[in-house]
């Protein structure tokens, strides 16, 4: 799995941008994966995620820090920690964090658990070794983005590709980051609003909203 790789931004900012999860093509073991989102959940994720499924029905649902009822939109709903935890016939679930320490937390679970299912871990090479040795365990694969090639004026300014990059399926449109960056700046909205919004548009909810609010007051200017 690789959309996760292609972040971008300084090292400061991505100390500060962890995603871990796992996908099956099928239903796992219920138990074994109600295990896993307790042990993601239990350690201060700003995003977490699943599939639920009912009568050959595949719900996504997400959480995320700051989303209540309040901010649904759409087909855009929020679940809570609770509803996602108790998720039945799931085969998928992922988690952002904003601390190495929280994960590293996590991988020590992971490895105690021993569920049988592979993870995914991404972030900064060293700072992921580093959690992956103090777990007792290691890389299976490494995979790494090799940049971008072609004609990159195409692409939007570097401040707006470090929010959009965050949503590996790239459903977070630039446009829309311009549009919030302007909304923060002009104090109609807050960035942790914002974020939250741009949160939103990625369903595979890997965007990390405490990161986007940082990210769009610097491209706003505040």
């Amino acid at each position: 799995m690789t959309h996760s790789n292609h972040r971008r931004g300084s090292r400061e900012s991505l100390m500060g941008d962890w995603v871990v999860f796992t996908t099956d093509a099928r239903p796992l073991d219920p138990e074994k994966h109600r295990r896993f989102m307790d042990i993601l959940s239990k350690h201060n994720p700003v995003g977490l995620a699943t599939r639920r499924i009912e009568k050959d029905k595949t719900t996504r649902i997400r959480y995320v820090k700051g989303w209540d009822k309040g901010k649904d939109s759409g087909f855009f709903k929020s679940s809570t920690l609770e509803e996602i935890k108790a998720a039945t016939g799931i085969k998928w679930g992922s988690a952002v964090y904003t601390s190495i320490d929280d994960v590293k937390a996590v991988l020590k679970e992971l490895k105690e658990a021993d569920l049988g299912i592979s993870v995914v871990f991404s972030g900064l090479f060293d700072k992921v070794y580093e959690a992956c040795r103090e777990a007792g365990t290691g890389p299976h694969t490494v995979n790494m983005s090799a940049e971008t090639f072609g004609r990159l004026e195409l692409l939007p300014e570097p401040k707006v590709l470090e929010i959009t990059t965050m949503c590996g399926h790239h459903m977070v449109s630039p446009f829309l980051v311009r549009h919030l960056a302007r909304a923060v700046k002009s104090g109609r909205l807050s960035a942790e609003d914002a974020s939250v919004e741009l949160a939103k548009q990625c369903t595979c909810n890997f965007f990390n909203v405490v990161r986007g609010a940082k990210l769009l007051k610097e491209c706003a200017g505040v």
